[in-house]
């Protein structure tokens, strides 16, 4: 009864206002020690500017698919190892995953529905996802035997506390096929068959803090892009908030127009030419540095597209949180962050049901701890907010 009461007040906060609006603070003046607490949105737009860089020319393709050549287009990130290269499907521990210093083609899974669960195909109209990780964060998975459940389970069984290198990031993305003419209107690439793609969602978390930095975007045009919990963006895009519509979802919002600033830190970084056209097609959704305002009030984030079926109620902090894995090195939750559906969700208004209801503000203790009369007992171990861990890990071969 309790977790129901919490779920339910998660979702009313949220109703029918949807969108937690923070002001806009002015930036410090001189160097800003604390930028991604103090000027967030500025932070995810500079870890956005870094991260999608072209890539080297070496790292970029050449394809040939039914008699056509196609050229890839990739942004540093995606030359970054992906989940299939860190976590094998068949994992052997005498030939541990190496780093992609040479370029590889892309491998798009279908985007996975509901559960997340490892490697499951469901067909969706969102596209495909990836998720990549730079060699800070690639290097302490192999470093800690992190990419097979054996080695999950010693690492559990050490007592050592997963803690990432602060210069670790992760990116994850979703793509929809797109044609040739609508190449101009995104970030895009193929795929190692030659599939064109167009970007429309990208997470990036960044353990620049210890809870992590989240950070979303969405391509301009994704449909409901600020529906529920609105967009908010202090330093790329005017107008800075975007308030949800909360009678008709699933709209194309306006675009709005980007700052003078951004466009400096874009010419700074070297974007020009078509790779600037492609990326001014992008908009911050917004960033989260903690788990609840000072009010209490559960902050929530998520993507229109990445969290389709529980957007009213992500948090993309919360449901990392809950990266947990058993002492065997299995995942410790069978669902990634959905909690149960509500039992008065058939009586909330249309627009605003959910498939999915998502754990949202401060993580429970009991989530990976039971007390007893002799004290407590761990259940669970967290892997700092690292999903893939236990998502992605296989048992490794054992011959």
């Amino acid at each position: 009864m309790q977790r129901t009461n919490a779920l339910l007040l998660a979702l009313l906060l949220v109703l029918p206002s949807g969108a937690q609006q923070v002001p806009c603070s002015p930036p410090p003046k001189g160097v800003d020690p604390a930028m991604p607490l103090n000027q967030s949105d500025r932070f995810a737009w500079q870890l956005f500017v870094e991260v999608n860089q072209k890539a080297a020319a070496r790292y970029q393709q050449t394809i040939t698919s039914g008699g056509k050549t196609f050229t890839t287009n990739s942004a540093v990130w995606e030359t970054w190892a992906d989940d299939p290269l860190t976590f094998p499907e068949d994992p052997y521990p005498a030939n541990p995953p190496k780093w992609p210093d040479a370029p590889f083609l892309k491998s798009l899974r279908q985007k996975a529905k509901g559960t997340h669960a490892p490697r499951a195909v469901h067909v969706l109209d969102t596209g495909s996802e990836e998720v990549h990780r730079n060699r800070a964060t690639f290097d302490y998975v192999l470093a800690n035997s992190l990419w097979y459940q054996q080695g999950i389970a010693a690492f559990v069984k050490s007592g050592t506390a997963a803690n990432f290198p602060a210069d670790s990031i992760e990116v994850k993305a979703n793509w929809i096929p797109i044609t040739e003419s609508q190449k101009s209107q995104y970030h895009w690439n193929y795929d190692e068959k030659g599939n064109l793609y167009g970007l429309v969602a990208t997470h990036i978390t960044s353990k620049a803090i210890p809870n992590w930095f989240w950070a979303t975007f969405e391509w301009v045009g994704n449909a409901g892009r600020c529906d529920f919990i609105g967009c908010s963006d202090c330093f790329g895009t005017t107008p800075a908030f975007v308030p949800s519509n909360t009678t008709t979802v699933g709209q194309v919002y306006p675009s709005g127009s980007i700052t003078p600033a951004l466009q400096a830190m874009f010419a700074k970084a070297g974007y020009s030419g078509e790779w600037l056209a492609q990326y001014q097609n992008y908009r911050l959704k917004g960033s989260q540095t903690d788990f609840t305002l000072p009010t209490g009030k559960p902050i929530l984030l998520g993507n229109s597209v990445t969290e389709s079926s529980f957007l009213q109620t992500a948090s993309c902090m919360t449901c990392h949180a809950r990266a947990a894995v058993t002492t065997a090195g299995a995942n410790a939750f069978p669902f990634f962050g959905e909690a149960q559906p509500l039992p008065l969700q058939n009586s909330i208004p249309a627009q605003y049901q959910t498939q999915d209801t998502t754990y949202n503000g401060t993580p429970d203790p009991n989530w990976y701890t039971t007390y007893t009369s002799n004290g407590p007992v761990k259940l669970y171990t967290q892997m700092d907010f690292v999903w893939a861990i236990p998502f992605q890990a296989q048992p490794a071969k054992t011959k």
